[in-house]
This record gives structure tokens, C-alpha cells and sequence, in this order.
């Protein structure tokens, strides 16, 4: 049972049994408590209304109701309370943390991820005004982008960038490339940093349709043989959605690398409007296979570009070359087997000359028709010996059977010869 509870007097004020007020002395309107939310790129304010709340004694049964309205009025604060507290966004487990939490322009501090998809391009930037206004809102000449390693983790260190739009500021880490796409936002004190109001986002989300991206270019000679080849990449998009997109970066990269290739300004892309980009891709020297050209406009428009690169010509080169070195070694063999075997004569048959004989009685040789250079040798000889009368004094009848050359003829035709 409540024991009921006298109105205060001004004179005894001091001893009637009064509640304290659980709010204040606000007027009975509301208080404003504003919960920011980095998920997905959007802003939420949650307005939550508070009124005023007297437990000052208005004749009522009693102090039940007054303290069921306190325990409500308590609890609902502790609650908000734990709400306002900013929260990184997160893509489906991914997270960011820095080494520092404050930090200046020019800066480093080292950037640790864990639980992203292995292998994947994550781009690192600092921002302002949350990053809720997209690239425009990014220092983008102090981007920089890394690898994530097989167990779903990267570690680099990142120059803390001015960007364009005040604080509050976020190291933006986006998934580029093909993929799952995603992003992590941690919030960042920069010191010296102007800060401005945070703004408000479109309700309506950027969306941009790839309507081609292909490679243009003839090939050349060097490319036959793994040269550098150049390439370029035209990339038409489309903007489907219902904001204008402003100064959104360009990102083309060939085959897997983490550096971007220079690209034009991309200037204003209205909704429904068409355009198209023309960037100068080279594909660098000793490509092989299958190397992809990517490309985005902004995180949207993601598209994938294939060149084929094969160069025959070296492929063919190096067949020759190993075609040339087994008939060398081929060769080679065959030398050193017939050297080892010797020259193979029948017993009883004729006594092959080779091409050259030396005579040493005569101080001279005998070179045959069939020889290599035989008729440099007999310019060199000054015609003293002709062929057909070599040729007939190997055929006369042999008189010593074990000599090559008779040299009793050759000595007679030669003293004949000089007489005459």
C-alpha cells in the first residue's frame, strides 16, 4: 500500500518527502540525440523524442506510476547512450584498425586489416565529411592501394592525407577489382584539420551500367617476340541512378598489379547520360597468356577487359634453337664414333684413297678431284700436275703391291717431263 505523499508548503518545504526530477528542468519538448551509422556509405539520424519528465507531486494515488515512468525514462537513456557511439562500417566481418587515433596531415600511421577476402586489391585513402560524398570527399593523390595476403590480412603504413571536405575524417578501405565489393571506414582525428557539419546523403544510390569495355589496337612485329604492346582500352558507361556523378576518379590497371595507369578527368556524368573513356594501356614485356585490363568509375561500373598474349615468334625461336643444339650434340657423336671405330676396309678388296695424299719422297701431295678446295690447291700448285695424269699413274699396273703410289713411275714421268 503507497503512503500518499502532501503537497509542498513554502514553509515546510524542507520537510516534505520530494522526488527529484529524472530529466531537469527542460521544457516539456524534446531532446535530440543524433546516431551516425558509416554502414554502407549512408548517414542515419535517429530523433528520439524525451519529454520532460516531473516527478513533482500532482496529487496522484500515489508514487507508483512516478517510478515505473523513472525506471522507463533511466533505461531509455543508458540505452541511447550505448548507441551513440560511432561504429566503423563493416562488410561482412572485414575490419580496419590503426595504429593511432589521431594523427596530422603528412602523418603516417600503419593501416591493419583482417578478415578480408584473400588476394583481393583494397584501396586505403583518407577522407572527409565521412567519406559520404564519395571520391570528391577523398584526398585521392594520397591513395594508395595493397594485397591481402592468403590468411585475410594486410598491413601498410599510409601518409594521413588533407582532404578536400572537413572533418570528421575516415581512413576509407574499399575492395577494388572484381569481386565481392565492400568497405571499412575508421574514424580518424586530424589535427589541424578543419571541421564542418556532417552532411546529409542522398537517399537514392549511385548506379552506373558498363555498356562496353573492350581493347583497341593492331599488333606489331616485337609482339611476335614478347615486345611491350600497346593497347587502347574503351570503356562506355551509363548512368542509370538519379544523382549527377561529379569528378569521380577513373581506376584502369593491367593484369594484377596494384599501380594504376594514368587516366583522363572524368567531369560530370548526369543520370541517363552516356559516355566514353579512351585510356593507353601497355602490356609490358614477356607477357603470356590471358592478361585481364580493369576498370571502374568511382567503385561503380566495374569491368574486365581480356588481352591475349602470345608471342609465337619467340615460341618459335626457341624451337629452332633447341632444334639447332640436339643436331650439334647429334653430330658431335657421330664424330667422336666414327674416330673410335676407325677406317673400315675389306681384306681382300681395292685401297681407298682419301681425297689428299702426301707423298714424303716427293715432298708433295696428291689432291683428287672430289676433295674440298681442290681447285684452290691446284691454282696454288701452278698447274704442275694435272689431274688425268695423276689419274693415269694410279692406274697403271701396280709393280709394289704394298705401296699407295708407284712411285717408280711417277719418278720416270717426272725426269721425262723435265727433259722435255
Amino acid at each position: 500500500m503507497s503512503r500518499p505523499v502532501t503537497a509542498p508548503s513554502s514553509a515546510g518545504r524542507d520537510r516534505s518527502p520530494v522526488l527529484p526530477r529524472v530529466i531537469g528542468e527542460s521544457p516539456p519538448d524534446v531532446n535530440l540525440v543524433q546516431l551516425v551509422s558509416l554502414e554502407r556509405h549512408q548517414l542515419h539520424k535517429i530523433r528520439v523524442g524525451v519529454p520532460a519528465v516531473s516527478a513533482w507531486p500532482t496529487g496522484s494515488p500515489g508514487i507508483a506510476s512516478s517510478r515505473v515512468v523513472r525506471r522507463l525514462a533511466v533505461g531509455l537513456l543508458a540505452v541511447l547512450a550505448v548507441l551513440a557511439v560511432p561504429v566503423p562500417a563493416q562488410a561482412d566481418g572485414w575490419s580496419v584498425t590503426l595504429s593511432a587515433p589521431k594523427a596530422r596531415p603528412g602523418d603516417t600511421v600503419r593501416v591493419t586489416g583482417a578478415n578480408w577476402p584473400a588476394g583481393r586489391l583494397v584501396q586505403l585513402v583518407t577522407c572527409g565529411e565521412l567519406a559520404l560524398g564519395g571520391s570528391s570527399s577523398c584526398d585521392m593523390r594520397g591513395a594508395l592501394a595493397t594485397a591481402v595476403k592468403p590468411d585475410g590480412t594486410f598491413s601498410v603504413v599510409l601518409t594521413v592525407g588533407e582532404p578536400p571536405r572537413p572533418c570528421p575524417c575516415v581512413v576509407h578501405a574499399a575492395a577494388v577489382g572484381t569481386g565481392e565489393s565492400g568497405h571499412v571506414d575508421t574514424p580518424l582525428d586530424v589535427s589541424g584539420h578543419p571541421v564542418g557539419p556532417v552532411p546529409t546523403p542522398a537517399r537514392t544510390l549511385a548506379k552506373l551500367d558498363v555498356v562496353e569495355a573492350r581493347l583497341t589496337g593492331g599488333g606489331s612485329v616485337s609482339a611476335w617476340f614478347g615486345g611491350p604492346q600497346h593497347r587502347t582500352l574503351v570503356y562506355t558507361v551509363r548512368n542509370a541512378g538519379s544523382q549527377t556523378l561529379s569528378g569521380a576518379p577513373l581506376t584502369v590497371r593491367v593484369g594484377n598489379g596494384a599501380d594504376a595507369v594514368p587516366t583522363p578527368q572524368t567531369g560530370e556524368l548526369r543520370p541517363g547520360e552516356t559516355r566514353t573513356y579512351e585510356v593507353a594501356v601497355t602490356i609490358p614485356f614477356a607477357a603470356f597468356g590471358a592478361y585481364p585490363v580493369t576498370a571502374e568509375l568511382g567503385g561503380l561500373g566495374q569491368a574486365k577487359a581480356v588481352h591475349q598474349a602470345y608471342p609465337w615468334g619467340l615460341v618459335l625461336l626457341n624451337v629452332i634453337g633447341l632444334a639447332l643444339i640436339g643436331f650439334g650434340v647429334l653430330r658431335l657423336v657421330r664424330r667422336r664414333r666414327a674416330r673410335a671405330a676407325g677406317p673400315s676396309l675389306a681384306a681382300d678388296g681395292p685401297m681407298l684413297l682419301p681425297a689428299v695424299v702426301r707423298v714424303p719422297d716427293l715432298g708433295a701431295y696428291l689432291v683428287f678431284d672430289d676433295a674440298p678446295g681442290a681447285g684452290r690447291m691446284r691454282r696454288l700448285a701452278g698447274g704442275q700436275l694435272a689431274p688425268d695424269e695423276v689419274r693415269r699413274l694410279l692406274e697403271r699396273e701396280q709393280r709394289q703391291p704394298a705401296a699407295v703410289v708407284d712411285l717408280d713411275a711417277l719418278d720416270a714421268y717426272l725426269t721425262t717431263r723435265e727433259r722435255g
